[in-house]
Formats: C-alpha cells, sequence, structure tokens
C-alpha cells in the first residue's frame, strides 16, 4: 500500500510540473482561427499607441498587391504577429498577408534599436494580393511586453486604394 501511494504521489508531482499550455500548437490551425477571431471580432481601430500602421496598393499583372507597413515603435514590441483579411475572400483557398506567424524566428521592435540578426527590426512589412482596386483591410497585431507576461492584442480596419495612373 506504501508503495502504491508513493507511487501515485511521484506521478502527481510529475504531472504538477508539466507547464501548461506547453502543447506546440499547429500554425496553420492557428492560422485559421485568427481569420475568425477577426471576423468575429467587433470594435475596430485606425490607429496605435504603440507604433504607426499605413496600408497602400500597387498594381500588378493580375490585380492588386497591398502593403501592410507596421514600424516607428514608441514601446518594446516583443514577438510581434500581424494577418490581414479582405472581407468575402476564402483564405482556405488564398495566403492571407501575415507575418510571425509560419516563422520559426521571432519579429521585436523597440525605439531607436535594430539589430535583424537577432530579430529586432525597425519596422515591419506584410503584403497580400487584391482582386480590387480599392478595398477595406481588416488586421491583426499582436505583440508581449519585454518580460513576455503580457500580451496586447490590437484589431484595424483601414481602407486602402489603388492611387496610380
Amino acid at each position: 500500500m506504501k508503495k502504491l501511494l508513493v507511487l501515485l504521489l511521484t506521478l502527481l508531482c510529475l504531472c504538477g510540473c508539466q507547464e501548461i499550455g506547453s502543447e506546440d500548437v499547429d500554425p496553420n490551425q492557428r492560422y485559421f482561427a485568427l481569420i475568425d477571431n477577426i471576423k468575429e471580432h467587433e470594435g475596430f481601430i485606425s490607429t496605435s499607441n504603440y507604433y504607426d500602421i499605413e496600408v497602400e496598393m500597387a498594381k500588378i499583372d493580375d490585380g492588386y498587391r497591398y502593403y501592410v507597413t507596421i514600424d516607428n515603435p514608441r514601446a518594446a514590441l516583443y514577438d510581434i504577429e500581424a494577418l490581414a483579411i479582405e472581407p468575402d475572400v476564402d483564405y482556405s483557398a488564398n495566403m492571407a498577408a501575415n507575418i510571425g506567424l509560419f516563422e520559426d524566428s521571432e519579429y521585436s521592435m523597440i525605439p531607436n534599436q535594430k539589430n535583424p540578426d537577432k530579430g529586432y527590426v525597425s519596422g515591419l512589412v506584410m503584403s497580400g494580393v487584391s482582386e480590387k482596386p480599392e478595398t477595406t483591410l481588416y488586421i491583426y497585431v499582436s505583440f508581449k511586453n519585454d518580460d513576455y507576461s503580457s500580451l496586447k492584442t490590437e484589431y484595424f480596419k483601414l481602407d486602402v486604394k489603388y492611387e496610380g495612373e
């Protein structure tokens, strides 16, 4: 009986040491979950207190390419992830513009500092393709603080229009 009790206590201690949420999340599942999250979200913003975000569009052979630029950080931003979608687009057939979701490395921005070899960048650009010369982008951006204890998430709704010839 004592051996059984010791064995159960040992197993309980070993299980208690396992970090909750340490299981690896499949990037594809996370990608589609974020798309659904953006579609269901209410209360979008157009600017951030933490960085500048802007969109622009260029003409390409088979449509238009939009660029979402995140730069000029006003605070230290670690492990940045971003995803941009258009309404009424099937993202199981087309890849949404994203950064930080499928890469092995993390992206961080710190004001007035950069070291791209270590993942510290001065800005990020993600791009996607649109069939329309004018559209609305719904953008998810998340980042962590310097000790990774807090996650900040922002949702943007930004209009973009091709201004060329």
